[in-house]
């Protein structure tokens, strides 16, 4: 699979990035990962990740070429976190990344917590995104961002509180049907993402390097594997 990822955020390997890390390497995929502290540079890549990575450590330079490679077919996701969209690390409202993306960043902060859980819902079966992978049992998650999905959003998954509610926007993709654009309002990892991780009747053991392992859900592990897919068109 000859494909070009770049991972920006969450941390250093040995912290919340040991989740990702761990399922782009099983994917076989070569990637280059820019911790949250680091100031990205820019590079050629088949697809973009902005997980809990704050617009400040992203020069304008580097974010107009992220820009020009997304309009150009490249992938982009941005994953939810206390630095992602309006969190208090964030900043993504009125940026060149946020206009691309098929939501709007609030202009407060905009995190949101479920002590209590709440449930993932499929909107949308026909996305072509999560073709292999059932909804009938879903895990449980603990916090996401808010945003409003823009007219060019298409809603494929939501959250709703157990103890009932409205629904939120967990997994929105850019309508048009040859972008791969796509706001992810949880976090991959914890505290945000729940029992997201445990999601799956089997355990998969996957490194992260020599030293560090990861023991997951096998569902959860499809259910990243999905969107990463998807977005470099695998």
């Amino acid at each position: 699979m000859k494909k070009n990822i770049l991972y920006a955020g969450d941390s250093p390997a040995g912290g919340p990035a040991n989740y990702l890390l761990a399922i782009l390497k099983n994917l076989k995929v070569p990637f280059r990962h820019v911790p949250p502290s680091k100031i990205l540079k820019p590079g050629k890549f088949d697809a973009i990740i902005l997980s809990d990575f704050s617009r400040k450590n992203l020069p304008a330079a580097s974010e107009k070429k992220i820009c020009e490679q997304v309009r150009q077919g490249s992938g982009l996701l941005m994953v939810g976190g206390w630095g992602s969209f309006s969190g208090p690390f964030g900043g993504w409202r009125g940026s060149m990344i946020e206009k691309l993306l098929p939501v709007q960043c609030l202009n407060h902060d905009d995190r949101l917590n479920f002590p209590a859980g709440a449930l993932i819902k499929q909107k949308n079966r026909n996305s072509g995104v999560f073709n292999s992978l059932s909804f009938s049992n879903p895990p449980v998650i603990c916090g996401m961002n808010r945003i409003r999905v823009k007219p060019s959003g298409r809603v494929i998954l939501t959250a709703r509180k157990i103890a009932g509610g409205k629904e939120y926007p967990l997994f929105i993709i850019d309508s048009n049907p040859g972008s791969r654009i796509a706001a992810l309002t949880t976090d991959l990892a914890p505290h945000w993402c729940g029992g997201m991780v445990d999601w799956g009747t089997k355990r998969r053991i996957l490194p992260v390097n020599e030293k560090i392992r990861v023991e997951i859900g096998n569902a959860y592990v499809n259910f990243v594997q999905s969107i990463l897919k998807w977005l470099i068109r695998a």
